[in-house]
């Protein structure tokens, strides 16, 4: 669920990946997409509810002066994932990290430039970014969770640092009907895998490459369905690769994923 969470969440109304800001007081959510609210003309906060419990977690977008035909913002975040990771420190069902690991106080950092530029029916978003990871004790490298998605975004608490962009294509297809197109880059500078043969290893360290196609049926403007998927390519400690999200491994393939997505306004 986490994994789907991230593959959704990232993302005028509902386009939570752009610069736009939120209308003052409109405020939207999903079963994947994290609660966002649009506090005044220039501010938007969101967080994940779902997760809160057990991985606090805020976001704010600001937005700043346009750079000639581009609208800008920057997004910051933070998240305290420790709850959340000693939970699946266990054997069995839903564990991840070996029990004889305890996971010390931390907190993620990440923070992000965006310019979007519109055109007729369709919007261009370019972002890039600094991420960071705090522990407040001893962090095991043995600890590390070696899946997509998770592991370069967890990365940052043992390598210190990361880096982050990307680009996307927003597209009117019908009158009510978009499809969302981005690739994405995440870096952690310095590390390596044992087994690395890549170039890009040897440059930036571990990396991935994640690719995304949103379909989007928006029916008014409080209420849309997604669906899509995600394609991974990483490196990792064993080495590097492929997979395309959400994969369900009870079947063991892939499946499209339904997403139920809320708005609204305060008057």
């Amino acid at each position: 669920m986490l994994l789907i969470s991230i593959l959704f969440g990232d993302k005028k109304f509902w386009d939570s990946h752009s610069a736009y800001i939120l209308p003052k007081q409109r405020w939207e959510i999903g079963i994947f997409q994290p609660f966002r609210y649009g506090y005044s003309d220039n501010i938007e906060y969101s967080t994940y509810p779902l997760w809160s419990i057990v991985m606090p977690n805020i976001g704010i977008k600001m937005r700043h002066e346009g750079i000639n035909s581009f609208q800008t913002a920057s997004r910051w975040r933070i998240f305290y994932p420790t709850p959340l990771l000693n939970i699946v420190s266990r054997e069995g069902i839903g564990g991840l990290i070996d029990p004889n690991f305890t996971m010390p106080s931390m907190f993620g950092f990440s923070a992000s430039f965006i310019m979007t530029k519109s055109k007729p029916n369709t919007d261009f978003t370019i972002n890039v970014g600094l991420d960071a990871g705090i522990s407040f004790g001893e962090l095991d490298e043995r600890s590390n969770i070696d899946l997509p998605l998770l592991y370069h975004r967890l990365g940052v608490f043992y390598n210190k640092w990361g880096l982050h962009g990307g680009f996307d294509i927003q597209k009117q297809i019908f009158n009510s009907m978009d499809i969302l197109m981005d690739i994405d880059l995440k870096i952690l500078p310095g590390t390596e895998s044992k087994n690395a043969q890549s170039n890009l290893t040897k440059v930036f360290g571990n990396y991935a490459l994640e690719h995304k196609v949103l379909l989007m049926y928006e029916k008014s403007e409080r209420f849309r369905i997604l669906t899509g998927y995600k394609l991974v390519h990483g490196e990792y400690p064993f080495g590097t690769e492929t997979r395309l999200l959400p994969f369900i491994p009870l079947l063991d393939k892939w499946v499209p994923i339904i997403e139920l997505q809320w708005a609204s306004s305060r008057k």
